[in-house]
């Protein structure tokens, strides 16, 4: 296995696959913490934050996956690489090493946005009352869960499918269900697919005063049951698509 994982590496060096995951960490905490706060977001900060970045996890980390997975993907495919690996690789443990790199890549962006947002309420916007350990906690596990499921959903299309528009095609149809998930009332559409449970697992809601611009934050019950369900679909999704891809011809 690990000499698979240096062989990963070696081929990806020239890729900048890390710089790819800095620069869509980057997006995603200049669109949180971007623009003069108010003293009302000062005073709530740590709650607003736990409020906003669901939905810009939701957009940025599965974009981040999709541009990962088909990359790697179309590595292997490219000039019948696939069929040359496969003749000194077992193909069960080449679909787990390149699935662990690229999920490993995809979760550090994660963590790189986790710890952006405490350190600019910490030191930069010094926001009030006292940082909410627990709640950046399970804000940090209802961030991985959700993308992990998403990448191994890519990673499944991009190796199984030669054409590399695949994994896009999966990633962008996605994105647009799991956006329309977080402002429709639909459990279906909800916990209907991977994108969806950035938002079936968000700890906050919101209500905002428009007269006095004022915004108060509410706890939600933790869905405990959503993130059973999440892990659940993640290992059937990992099981399928190691199966399928075993079993295809490169």
């Amino acid at each position: 296995m690990m000499a698979l994982w240096k062989a990963e590496y070696q081929k990806t060096r020239g890729r900048h696959l890390m710089m790819l995951v800095f620069a869509m960490s980057a997006a995603g905490l200049i669109w949180a913490l971007s623009g003069k706060l108010s003293e009302d977001a000062i005073a709530k900060g740590w709650y607003m934050l736990l409020y906003q970045m669901p939905l810009i996890n939701e957009l940025i980390l599965p974009m981040t996956a999709m541009l990962i997975a088909s990359r790697l993907g179309d590595l292997e495919h490219k000039n019948g690489m696939m069929k040359q690996l496969c003749c000194v690789a077992e193909r069960g443990k080449l679909y787990d090493v390149k699935l662990l790199y690229g999920l490993t890549l995809v979760l550090a962006g994660a963590l790189i946005q986790w710890f952006g947002i405490i350190a600019d309420g910490l030191f930069r916007h010094h926001f009030e009352g006292p940082f909410l350990l627990r709640e950046y906690l399970l804000l940090l596990l209802f961030t991985m869960a959700p993308t992990s499921a998403v990448y191994t959903l890519l990673h499944a299309a991009a190796m199984c499918c030669v054409r590399p528009a695949v994994p896009y095609i999966v990633g962008i149809i996605g994105e647009f269900v799991g956006l329309l998930s977080m402002f429709l009332p639909y459990t279906w559409l909800i916990k209907g697919t991977p994108w969806g449970y950035y938002g079936a697992l968000m700890l906050l809601r919101l209500e905002y005063d428009r007269a006095t611009r004022i915004s108060t934050y509410f706890y939600r019950e933790i869905d405990w049951a959503g993130f059973v369900g999440i892990v659940v679909i993640t290992i059937v999704i990992y099981i399928v698509g190691r199966i399928v891809f075993c079993r295809i011809e490169s």
